[in-house]
């Protein structure tokens, strides 16, 4: 008995031990399950080179990466199963890779996809980019490498070697894009999609209120899809990405620090971001600061335009299956100076500006009707403007506005459908008596794509309804009567529609677009000065609305290392509204006000009107991508008619000519030579001067190493390399100074 008790607790102790290896073992499984990490390199097929940024995604299990600048990429904490890896870039084909994970370690190596036949150089990442509808040819954007070695401080400066677009200013601080001639809130500047609610389209003088620094992508929007952000889209839309939360659930820490120094104005500039996961949300914090200078010329100083400008973001987003939320909060202050002018101000006119940005936004996956996501807006911002004239602590103009905005919209394949309404408060102080007023919104937007008898056809609409309400009451105008100062309502549909033909080698276009836009609340009761714009600007309340009709054809050929597009459009308005000088001579109380420091004392009155326009233009490029060499060349040109006046429409760029040539000893190493050619201006308006031509000569290039803890590049640009003394036809201050000299940019990031 004793020996069969014995032996019963020699097999228990036997199956015991059995139990904990299997139980050991079943742990170090679980454990391994839970630690095993995939990684590899993302290729183009074509080129060889590392695609950097992009969307590297296990759908099933919520967890995705992006690729660094060598186009590595690596993912956590995935399970011992076959998963489903989704790989997409926009410019190459969609890519899935089932792939089975069967150790604690798992290398792909290189994966090369291929690319699609896309306008050049078009790079974008998104997660539902099976989604986005088919680009106008004429649209654009720059990232990656690209926006680095060409990035400068704003986006003018930055995209102004891009066809048909050009700069206006009033120093380094204020520069502002022109696309296809047209300024201001002709088109629309955004940031993620929205409104970036500065007024900085308002005057020349108002600086946008946003640096480049730690900005992905630029991209120039046309076509139909440009109605779904505003309906002031006739020359298209510039839309940033920066500070953007994930649209995927990281699994590890993102870090990136970016420095650079200009010797042109002995500007710096640092940027620190980060995306940290904690369980089931992305935090993202950045803050950066630029400090410069006055902008330097050949012919010395431009005095008073030195700028310090700071930015602050904090954003959160949580994930949950299928569904995310995001709440962010950013904050942005700026001091720059207006140089002093005879015309006005002698010591010139500091401006301080400050904007608060706060946002939410809900997304979820959904299956209705063929919409497959959902996505409920919020944003509330806050921004304020001063004006103060040299060496005064008071300011003489005091502007602000705060908006509140509401919008849901659905999206599915080649479709979109959504209603927004925002509400503006706009108000001012000073010596400036434009009222209180203000601007309710109202609008529904929609876009479809389909392919039809061999073509692709798309259509958009955007309908809108405006209130604006001054309140007038004990205010007192000196050039408005104040009877017609009252409650405005605007309503209008803008539409547009688009032909694309692909076939072989080639694509052809062809874009229709009417447009309406109401007038701005300064269109209608500015009565005040500008400081920084040497003007006294007068509204017309009696504006009605502007209406544009617009007509784009394009045709587009690649084969192999060769490609061709060309573009040309026209736009027709009957309405057009334009500050108009009302005289050029010394004409008491009819075209001038005593006001400001300058010479004479005086500002020249510009009073808001109608007037029949017409706007046309053409872009050409071409080029040839070589495994050693790139080369491509582009010529672009603007014409603009007054035709109420009989005269040619003011302050149009001129024709430019440019030539890039790039070289790659290696992947790692990349330098440009380009060469531009700016043409003389000579079709001016009545209070124009003829600018002369000039050519500029610029080089730039990148080297990208990789170490153990992250990625390195380094940037190298050299502007202006002989020195050249030019001057900007649109520049407000061209009798004042050039444009500026050689300068030497440098710039370093670091990613891990």
């Amino acid at each position: 008995m004793a020996m069969r008790i014995i032996h019963l607790q020699t097999t228990f102790q036997s199956l015991l031990n059995k139990l904990v290896v299997i139980v050991f073992f079943c742990a170090c499984s679980f454990l391994q399950a839970q630690n095993s990490k995939l990684s590899g390199i993302i290729l183009s097929s074509k080129s060889s080179e590392p695609l950097a940024d992009a969307n590297v995604y296990v759908k099933n299990l919520k967890l995705g990466s992006a690729t660094n600048l060598n186009g590595q990429f690596s993912i956590n904490n995935l399970p011992l199963e076959n998963i489903e890896l989704e790989i997409s870039i926009v410019g190459y084909r969609d890519t899935t890779l089932v792939i089975l994970i069967n150790k604690s370690i798992v290398n792909l190596g290189k994966i090369l996809l291929d690319p699609e036949v896309l306008h050049f150089d078009e790079i974008k990442v998104e997660v539902h980019s099976d989604l986005d509808p088919t680009s106008s040819l004429s649209s654009f954007s720059m990232s990656g490498k690209k926006i680095q070695e060409n990035m400068k401080g704003s986006i003018a400066q930055t995209l102004q070697n891009e066809m048909s677009v050009a700069i206006q200013s009033m120093g380094q601080g204020t520069t502002r894009p022109i696309l296809r001639g047209y300024s201001g809130d002709r088109f629309l500047i955004t940031e993620n999609g929205f409104e970036v609610g500065d007024l900085s389209q308002t005057s020349v003088d108002h600086a946008l209120s946003m640096d480049l620094g730690g900005v992905e992508e630029i991209e120039i929007i046309r076509g139909p899809r440009a109605l779904l952000f505003g309906s002031n889209t006739i020359s298209g839309v510039i839309d940033v990405e920066k500070n953007s939360m994930p649209e995927i659930e990281f699994d590890h820490l993102h870090t990136y620090i970016t420095s650079g120094y200009n010797s042109g104005n002995n500007g710096l500039f640092n940027n620190f971001s980060l995306v940290k996961p904690i369980n089931k949300n992305n935090f993202r914090f950045s803050i950066q600061n630029r400090r410069t200078g006055d902008q330097m010329t050949p012919l010395g100083a431009l005095k008073n335009t030195s700028m310090n400008t700071t930015e602050g973001f904090f954003g959160v987003t949580r994930f949950h299956d299928g569904k995310r939320g995001t709440v962010s909060i950013e904050h942005v202050e700026m001091d720059y100076g207006i140089p002093g002018s005879p015309e006005g101000h002698i010591s010139g006119v500091d401006m301080e500006m400050n904007k608060t940005t706060q946002k939410f936004n809900y997304h979820q996956d959904i299956n209705f009707k063929g919409f497959e996501t959902f996505d409920l807006d919020q944003k509330f911002i806050h921004y304020g403007h001063s004006e103060f004239e040299s060496d005064q602590k008071t300011p003489s103009v005091i502007l602000g506005q705060d908006i509140l905005l509401f919008q849901s919209k659905m999206t599915g394949l080649k479709r979109e459908l959504g209603a927004a309404i925002q509400y503006r408060m706009f108000t001012a102080g000073g010596f400036y008596w434009t009222p209180n007023t203000s601007e309710s919104n109202f609008s529904v937007f929609g876009f479809r794509e389909k392919d039809i008898f061999g073509l692709t056809g798309q259509v958009s609409f955007r309908g809108e309804y405006s209130i604006i309400e001054p309140q007038s009451k004990g205010i007192r105008f000196s050039n408005i009567d104040e009877k017609s100062v009252n409650k405005k309502n605007f309503g209008f549909v803008s539409l547009s529609a688009a032909v694309i033909k692909s076939w072989d080698y080639w694509q052809i276009s062809t874009t229709i677009m009417k447009t309406g836009r109401s007038p701005g609340i300064e269109d209608l009761f500015s009565d005040g000065p500008h400081l920084g714009s040497y003007s006294y600007e007068i509204g017309n309340p009696n504006l009605t609305l502007e209406k544009t009709l617009g007509v784009e054809n394009s045709i587009q050929y690649q084969k192999d290392q060769f490609f061709f597009l060309l573009n040309r459009f026209f736009n027709q308005s009957p309405n057009f509204h334009q500050y108009m000088k009302m005289g050029d001579g010394y004409v008491p109380g009819a075209d001038w006000i005593e006001w400001g420091s300058g010479s004479s004392g005086w500002l020249y009155k510009y009073q808001m009107r109608g007037i029949k326009i017409e706007i046309s233009g053409g872009e050409f490029q071409m080029g040839y991508k070589g495994k050693v060499i790139n080369v491509s060349t582009d010529f672009s040109f603007v014409r603009g008619k007054d035709k109420s006046n009989n005269d040619h429409l003011a302050y149009m760029p001129p024709d430019k000519i440019g030539v890039l040539i790039s070289t790659k000893s290696n992947k790692d190493i990349s330098g440009s030579i380009r060469l531009s050619k700016v043409l003389d201006q000579k079709k001016i308006s009545e209070f124009e001067s003829v600018t002369p031509e000039y050519f500029l000569i610029d080089i730039f290039g990148s080297y990208s190493f990789g170490t153990k803890k992250g990625t390195h590049r380094l940037i190298f640009q050299l502007n202006n390399l002989l020195d050249q003394t030019y001057y900007n036809h649109l520049s407000k201050i061209k009798s004042i100074m050039p444009e500026s000299g050689r300068n030497i940019g440098f710039q370093y990031r670091y990613l891990f």
